[in-house]
């Protein structure tokens, strides 16, 4: 387990302003034996060590130190795997949107823990998660990463529970980005603009519940501008809020080089420049310090957070050996079991879900025939083996898996894509499969070629050196592809087995124009297209109706002018394939179909925001396979919302099952064929019309932020109204509601009463009420209970999340069902007095099943004015901050 032999006890780390979270990997010390340990080490530190303690540049997180015996941290990505350098990753996990739509803490603690302890096993200290983003908008490429939809108080909940679950495997958690990074278009520079209030209220309340309430290690400060000031040399944020309001005793660490200015980064308070140490240097901060501009108090206060984090964990004397990570039983597990739960059902006419599992199926889409898909940048890889695609999900659970069809001409997987050689005609049965592939040592082919040869498909991957022909000619022989400028014409045969709309679709890291029978239907000018850039969707794909039975000819010509221009995805190499649009003739026979589109690395990820619309033209697929068979079931995947609306009101079932994780087939499969009743509720909002989404007025186009003439201001103007609250400003009614999710059973709520009709300033509300499965399934029910202001005296939201509560009711079972709330749970900030502040007015306490469905009503009063300070208040009553703890054992 770790570098020496010494025992380690089981302890509760007790310090004012810490959560008291067990860890079962703390050294058996005290408060003041950390200080004092801290001080041994400070004490004895030069003025160039405690620079070198501030800055990293050796590989490690918090530096090494062999003077003192130090040998430094190392850190794991992310919140969908842990992902290990050199490939070995741990199990796949679900979304955080996906944990976030478990509505379930313990789920939140499960997956926590389990990521802790793979980061531990696999050698790490430290796991750089959660991400504590709202969702603002649906063009956030990270969304899938953040635990916390669209509201601060379930990110209030669920993030500090799966960092306590993190931090109780001995391996500190790191959240991010700290602060208002909630779009990836131009986030190197983007100045976000954005009030106090909505900053408080919204965008630092998961952070604030995470000091308070999880005692989390440290806090990554991201790239973007807050202000006018860059998140990592923001001093109002970082000291004057974080350490100062909150009495945060962690660490501030930079993102990845993320520092501007070293001088303003430093007194600002990020406290470790990683992981190259660009600004952290003597040769900055010295002058600085000699000229006044900073004090050697500033230096210090970091080396010591810097080695407080390393003692209470003590990572000062020993670190973790790293062992095998395939397959951990507690991986597989939390994955499968937030899988089940987070998987959302939005729509199910006539009950056509659960299926018979003696049910004949036709499942389309690429997605459903490979590993569960993942956003770029945090994607997990699996081998084969090690993971259940829909269709296999769906297949093992059919009492015979040759009822559940997959339609494979109606894929665009590029290695599937049937071609015939140029020299086929259609007057031949015979036709020799393949591509012809000719290869030139410069970049616009010029001459003749330096290299011809027969390829079966075009999915060629520089990265890896390799054209995927097999075991055999694994380069491109003379052509230099991963170092020197070329270019590729690619020329072949294909034949529609069916008349209709088909789609062609290429994915190039270069420049590329496409041909049909010597048209130019395609072209991209191959400018980057993997940062801070939206899916350019008419860039990559073209519809045509084509003829069953005819030849057509295609001609890719490509060239590759720069050793590193990605795609989106991160592709190095080019594809080429074609499908179907249009269904077989047979698909009426089906019982059902399963149609499982959305998004996956290629559109979605860090690095670049989406469009609203759908990829790959699969709202066109979605009406046809709707058309010819009603029973159509769509599984949607994707770190948010979408355009749904051109199929949604035709579809008879649909379902987000988000990025399902290792096991998310096998989920999906037990919920459609009913081993396992949907309990997922909506973390966002999903809009009907991407206008309706409340920040449409300043975030209309991801295109704006791109290129040379991007934009490089955002001005947060809905302020307060952040999805469901912009929805209640402005009466429109969105597709499906925050908090919505459907059951195969349904559920009644009554009796609410309330433990008190006043709210005090230092005690606990209880609300009560009783929840009844009206219906014939066991299954879960998730109360939500908000809060409307009555008679306020400044603007704020018609309604908030203040608490919730998932429930397990067999049926016909009714179940009591509590939840608190504290003053904070009425209160907004005010900026005139940098305080939490409740009116003396009336509140109206809604409960129900969703934002949109809320039966049971009570009215409580706040007799006097009451103001909580920014130190002493919590986001989360005090019975929540308990819940949110994970005691030693529970995982």
């Amino acid at each position: 387990m770790s570098k020496n032999k010494t025992a380690l006890a089981v302890i509760a780390l007790a310090s004012a302003g810490t959560s008291g979270v067990a860890h079962a990997y703390y050294n058996d010390m005290s408060w003041t034996d950390v200080e004092a340990r801290v001080s041994a080490i400070f004490d004895n530190m030069t003025q160039s060590e405690k620079i070198a303690f501030i800055r990293v540049d050796d590989g490690h997180m918090i530096p090494s130190s062999s003077r003192f015996g130090i040998e430094g941290t190392v850190a794991y990505d992310s919140s969908l795997a842990v992902h290990v350098d050199g490939g070995n990753f741990g199990a796949g996990y679900p979304s955080q949107t996906a944990l976030a739509a478990t509505w379930n803490l313990n789920r939140a603690k499960e997956v926590g823990s389990a990521l802790g302890y793979e980061t531990r096993i696999a050698g790490g200290e430290q796991m750089l998660s959660p991400v504590a983003n709202l969702y603002r908008t649906p063009f956030n490429g990270r969304a899938a990463e953040s635990i916390c939809g669209e509201d601060p108080f379930l990110c209030a909940v669920m993030a500090p529970a799966i960092t306590n679950g993190i931090q109780s495997q001995g391996v500190q958690a790191s959240a991010k980005h700290l602060i208002a990074n909630e779009q990836e278009a131009d986030r190197h520079n983007l100045n976000v603009i954005v009030d106090e209030r909505p900053l408080r209220e919204l965008y630092l309340t998961p952070f604030e519940s995470l000091v308070k309430n999880a005692d989390i290690a440290s806090l990554m400060c991201g790239f973007n501008q807050i202000n006018g000031e860059y998140a990592c040399e923001n001093h109002h944020i970082i000291t004057d809020i974080v350490k100062g309001e909150w009495g945060y005793q962690g660490f501030v660490l930079s993102d990845f080089n993320s520092i501007t200015d070293g001088v303003k980064g430093a007194w600002a308070g990020t406290d470790l420049d990683m992981p190259s140490g660009l600004k952290f240097t003597e040769s900055t901060l010295t002058p600085a310090l000699e000229a006044g501009t900073l004090t050697q108090n500033v230096i210090d206060d970091k080396v010591q957070r810097n080695l407080r984090a390393l003692v209470r964990y003590g990572f000062d004397e020993r670190t973790f050996d790293a062992q095998s990570l395939e397959n951990t039983d507690k991986g597989l597990s939390a994955s499968l079991d937030t899988a089940r739960e987070g998987i959302v059902l939005l729509k199910n006419d006539n009950d056509l879900l659960p299926l018979s599992k003696s049910s004949t199926i036709a499942v389309v889409g690429d997605f459903a025939q490979h590993a569960p898909s993942s956003p770029f940048g945090t994607a997990y890889s699996v081998a084969e083996s090690d993971y259940v695609s829909e269709l296999n999900g769906l297949q093992a659970l059919n009492t015979s898996s040759s009822n559940v069809v997959f339609l494979s001409g109606m894929s665009l997987t590029p290695s599937t894509s049937k071609w015939y050689l140029p020299s086929c005609t259609e007057a031949r049965d015979d036709c020799d499969v393949g591509v012809e592939a000719e290869f030139f040592s410069n970049t616009d082919l010029d001459g003749e070629a330096d290299v011809s040869r027969t390829a079966p498909v075009v999915n060629f991957d520089w990265t890896e050196m390799t054209n995927n022909l097999g075991d055999e000619e694994r380069s491109v022989d003379d052509v230099s592809a991963t170092l020197g400028a070329f270019s590729a014409r690619f020329t072949a045969k294909f034949k529609p087995e069916i008349s209709g709309n088909h789609v062609l679709k290429v994915r190039a890291d270069g420049p590329f124009k496409l041909y049909l029978d010597d048209e130019l239907i395609l072209q991209s000018d191959g400018e980057p297209r993997a940062t801070d850039v939206p899916d350019a969707l008419a860039q990559s794909v073209k519809t045509g109706r084509l003829k069953a039975g005819k030849l057509y000819e295609v001609r890719l010509e490509y060239s590759r002018e720069q050793y590193y221009q990605p795609t989106l995805g991160g592709l190095n190499g080019v594809q080429l394939s074609w499908a179907s649009l249009t269904p077989p003739s047979d698909l009426g026979d089906y019982d059902a179909v399963v149609a499982v589109v959305g998004r996956n690395y290629e559109t979605e990820g860090e690095g670049m925001d989406s469009v609203f619309d759908m990829p790959d033209q699969q709202k066109v697929l979605l009406n046809k396979l709707i058309k010819a068979n009603p029973n159509t079931i769509v599984v949607m995947h994707g770190g948010g919302g979408m355009n749904m609306l051109p199929w949604a009101n035709n579809a008879s079932a649909i379902l987000h099952a988000w990025y399902s994780g290792q096991l998310g087939g096998q989920a999906l499969a037990e919920i459609i064929y009913g081993d396992v009743n949907p309990s997922g509720k909506l973390p966002i909002t999903l809009d009907k019309k991407i206008e309706n989404n409340p920040s449409y007025a300043s975030y209309s186009d991801p295109d704006d932020y791109v290129g040379d003439d991007a934009k490089e201001t955002m001005t947060y103007e809905e302020g307060l109204y952040v999805g469901y609250r912009g929805y209640d400003q402005s009466g429109k009614k969105p597709l499906y509601p925050f908090g919505f999710g459907l059951s195969y059973t349904s559920f009644a709520f009554s009796d609410l009463a309330l433990s008190s009709n006043t709210v005090s300033e230092d005690g606990t509300l209880y609300a009560t009420f009783t929840v009844t499965n009206t219906g014939g399934e066991a299954g879960y029910e998730t109360a939500q209970l908000y809060v409307k202001p009555l008679n306020s005296s400044v603007d704020r939201p018609e309604k908030e999340l203040k608490g919730f509560s998932k429930v397990y009711l067999e049926a016909g079972e009714s179940k009591q069902v509590t939840i608190p709330l504290n003053a904070r749970s009425f209160a907004y900030y005010e900026q005139s007095t940098d305080s939490w502040d409740v009116d003396k007015a009336r509140y109206r306490i809604l409960v129900g099943d969703s934002s949109n469905n809320l039966t049971q009503k009570a009215v409580v009063r706040a007799t006097k004015a009451l103001s909580l300070t920014t130190r002493d208040s919590n986001p989360l009553p005090t019975p929540m901050q308990e819940a949110v703890k994970v005691t030693q054992g529970d995982f």
